[in-house]
């Protein structure tokens, strides 16, 4: 396929894939919806251990099993002329084991509660290192067939669909964690986040992607290892932004805590935290799409600057809540927070590379920020069980503070830095 023919084949097809792509995510999301990290799975973990630094390992694995892989698959992905029938292979395994989870539970429900524990982890290890496989060769198709004008706007209104479906899944999970006892209830979490993962799959799977072979020469996997630190030396900006977001991941160390302080504090429900749900999902909806159009049209670092704003906001009415109303807002500040990060995360770093070596920055990226990802939940759980909750609110809040410093002051915007020369290129 020439150049021509393959830019003509991207355009042709430009509208299909934004679409199957929103379908894509909006599915993921209302997946996860069924097992919100902050609360469901949480609370669930709470009823198998009462240890904080063990519930904080649960959201360690989640994202550290994510981002700590990629390095493994990135030189391999950007050898292949075509990535999606490798996603498609690795994104079974990411799906498959929230099947057994629910299983699990549904079948032996009086499970001993250290056995129910070590599979969530291994279950969600699995789960979460196939997402982590299947990164860098995913987003380089998105590359390839999203435009860099829309990519802004295919994150945030995907968050959003799924947001606005996943107050009706919150709804649902407030009636089954409302009706059913513990563990039925959390199964049938599980099972519905498998079934709209299988529906993601599907629409993941409807991607038209053309073949294009790589502009590069292939370098040995020893030079490939060499040129990672090279990389960094060579994009101080790049680095720099690196800094900026372990000290922002640091400062979110409190997320996982909310829902289990307020059980704590002031003795709320499982149902109850099923309400915190939609009120994450409603922030969620309302704010992501806008969140997408600014970042198009504002740029990456100022979403970036925005969402750590938005969490320390948060972090600042978890600190002044005297009553379990506060968390409404706490939840609602987080999840808008969450949201602009997200988006601004998944398309920055985008910004810093030619396409040829995006899986590389992409991979290099998230294999650095593994490391903040997975201390922060397991040190926020340790100081909630040494110095209590509100100390580590306010250490959260001075880290969170400290990384929305660094980002406004030291990090340029990438986009404006590559401008000249993809015009020199043009």
């Amino acid at each position: 396929m020439t150049a021509l023919d393959y830019e003509a084949y991207i355009r042709k097809h430009a509208s299909w894939n934004f679409v199957v792509n929103v379908l894509d995510l909006t599915f993921y999301n209302l997946a996860i919806s069924f097992i919100f990290g902050s609360t469901v799975l949480s609370l669930y973990t709470s009823h198998l251990t009462s240890s904080a630094t063990l519930i904080g390992v649960i959201p360690a694995i989640q994202n550290v099993g994510f981002f700590l892989p990629q390095l493994l698959m990135a030189r391999y992905a950007e050898r292949l002329p075509r990535k999606k029938p490798l996603v498609q292979k690795i994104s079974v395994m990411e799906r498959v084991p929230y099947l057994f989870l629910a299983l699990l539970i549904l079948l032996w429900p009086h499970a001993p509660a250290w056995f129910s524990y070590g599979t969530l982890v291994l279950c969600l290890g699995l789960a979460t290192f196939s997402g982590g496989l299947a990164g860098p060769p995913w987003n380089a198709m998105l590359a390839k067939v999203i435009p860099v004008h829309r990519r802004g706007l295919l994150f945030g209104l995907s968050s959003a669909l799924g947001g606005l479906l996943g107050i009706a899944g919150a709804a649902l999970s407030r009636h089954i964690l409302a009706t059913y006892p513990y563990p039925i209830s959390f199964g049938f979490s599980f099972l519905l986040c498998f079934i709209f993962q299988v529906c993601s799959w599907v629409c993941l799977s409807l991607n038209r992607e053309p073949p294009r072979e790589p502009g590069k020469a292939e370098l040995t996997a020893r030079a490939y290892w060499q040129r990672l630190p090279r990389i960094l030396r060579e994009n101080p900006n790049f680095a720099r932004y690196l800094l900026s977001r372990t000290l922002i991941i640091l400062g979110g160390m409190a997320g996982g805590f909310y829902v289990i302080y307020a059980r704590r504090a002031f003795q709320i429900s499982d149902a109850f935290a099923a309400n915190l749900t939609i009120a994450a999902l409603v922030s969620q909806t309302l704010c992501t799409p806008i969140l997408g159009w600014l970042a198009d049209r504002r740029g990456r670092k100022w979403l970036t600057e925005l969402g750590s704003a938005g969490a320390a906001g948060a972090l600042i009415l978890a600190l002044l809540s005297r009553d379990p109303a506060w968390f409404y807002g706490v939840f609602a500040l987080m999840s808008a927070a969450n949201a602009g990060l997200m988006v601004a995360g998944m398309t920055m770093v985008m910004d810093f590379s030619s396409p040829e070596d995006l899986p590389t920055f992409t991979a290099l990226a998230n294999t650095v920020l593994a490391i903040p990802i997975l201390v922060a939940p397991m040190l926020g759980g340790r100081l909630a069980d040494t110095v209590g909750y509100q100390a580590l609110f306010g250490i959260a809040l001075a880290l969170s503070a400290l990384g929305w410093a660094t980002m406004r002051w030291t990090v340029r915007e990438p986009r404006q830095e590559l401008a000249p020369l993809r015009s020199s290129e043009a």
